[in-house]
């Protein structure tokens, strides 16, 4: 091959390396973008030098790039291997481009309206795996939910004085701090969302043995209003601003190790019942005393937790590490909405790039394997960041520098051939 051919090879493959150098350095900004290298071989013909060639333009899906923290939910990056999957005009695309956002309905999708793939949700609420579908937003305003469980568990010092109720025609007095040895409040909700104060007011009477009142927004409840309890129920007459009211008596009692005795066998809850004022339904509530403790040290608090909240207006989205997405409300309930899914790859080489960071399935590249973040051999998901590129900009102005010294030798290399060729044609 002639020394021009050769020459013409040369700057045809730099020219190439000098494309991709300038297209790494211009995507140096570009979320998601992997920087890609030239690989050059040696061509032969019939054993004859025949010059340089492309032999492969490799992206570096192996370097991390940079995470940027912005604080926005659904800005996500991937720390490892795998792929966010998106649907592109009818077509599964995958990046690790990870800045997302809400659509007019509440899709989730990427600047370019590709919307990202993931397991939804069944009618209740459950993630249904296996499906790739289109994650949306669910944005209407929450209903308000009653309250129907406490979970209450605590330490009652058993080395107390014992505090016994007053007989008649005294009353229990439940602003006297005197009247009693420990309280505990807990926030319930009724049907229309409203709150109300439950208060328990715990009496050593007894050796291992307690007596409980249960108050509701400062009314004591009655008797039978804990008639559905299994538990041995008293009364007790009250002074409330003034008037006397009888108020129903828990006794809770406890063996000789500390642990709460059953009121049957197993059943450690306490049934509550009271019609708010405020025209919502009668509310009924299990209060699960499991785990109450009486050791001699301090009142301690194990376990505090109602159900039910009031209602409340859509106020953004949240994503878990694990991939799960929530819709967030105004009152600080969060309900799940589906959950996105990584994408890997057994070879990532063989994937086709495309338009706007993204890369498409080819059969050199296999099929996708598709697993929730943090699981198998995918990576972490981290919420309120994005991957930056992984470019290394002084590594790539070295290598511009070193093919534009390549390309003008080859240049170089075409002019001497030139010179040769004109004294040829001048000697004959």
């Amino acid at each position: 091959m002639s020394m021009f051919q050769i020459g013409l090879s040369g700057l045809k493959s730099t020219q190439t390396a000098l494309e991709v150098t300038s297209n790494n350095i211009a995507n140096s900004s570009t979320s998601g973008y992997k920087a890609a290298s030239t690989e050059f071989a040696a061509v032969y013909n019939g054993g004859q030098r025949g010059g340089v060639s492309v032999s492969d333009i490799a992206e570096d899906f192996t370097t991390t790039g940079e995470i940027v923290n912005t604080g926005e939910d659904l800005d996500l990056a991937i720390t490892g291997k795998g792929f966010f999957t998106l649907a592109e005009n009818g077509r599964l695309a995958y990046t690790q481009a990870g800045q997302f956002g809400l659509d007019d309905d509440l899709f989730i999708v990427n600047a370019n309206g590709a919307n990202l793939q993931g397991y939804g949700i069944d009618d209740n609420g459950n993630i249904v795996p296996g499906v790739l579908t289109d994650l949306q937003i669910e944005g209407a305003n929450l209903a308000a939910d009653a309250s129907d469980a406490v979970d209450f568990s605590a330490n009652l010092n058993s080395a107390s004085d014992v505090i016994a109720y007053p007989a008649a025609p005294t009353l229990f007095d439940p602003t006297d701090g005197s009247a009693y040895n420990f309280s505990q409040s807990t926030e319930v909700f009724d049907s229309l969302g409203n709150s109300h104060v439950l208060t328990q007011y715990f009496n050593h009477t007894n050796t291992n043995e307690w007596n409980v009142m249960y108050f509701v927004d400062g009314e004591p409840l009655s008797a039978a209003e804990l008639a559905g309890s299994a538990g041995t129920i008293g009364t007790q007459d009250v002074d409330i601003d003034g008037t006397t009211v009888t108020a129903g008596v828990m006794t809770v009692s406890f063996d000789a190790d500390g642990q709460m005795v059953p009121f049957a066998t197993d059943d450690y809850t306490v049934q509550l019942a009271f019609t708010p004022a405020t025209g919502a339904d009668d509310v009924a509530i299990s209060l699960d005393m499991t785990g109450m403790t009486q050791y001699g040290s301090g009142f301690a608090m194990y376990n505090n937790d109602a159900d039910g909240y009031t209602a409340g207006e859509f106020s953004g989205v949240t994503v878990d590490d694990d991939g799960l997405i929530y819709a967030t409300f105004t009152n600080g309930e969060s309900k799940v909405q589906g959950q996105l899914v990584l994408a890997t790859f057994a070879n990532v080489d063989g994937l086709e790039p495309g338009n706007n960071t993204v890369w498409y399935g080819t059969t050199e590249s296999g099929e996708a394997l598709y697993t929730t973040p943090g699981t198998g051999t995918v990576g972490d998901l981290l919420s309120g960041s994005y991957m930056s590129s992984n470019v290394d900009i002084s590594e790539q102005l070295v290598d511009l520098m070193s093919f534009q010294q390549n390309y003008q030798a080859n240049a170089k290399s075409i002019s001497s051939a030139d010179e040769m060729m004109q004294v040829l044609f001048n000697a004959v």
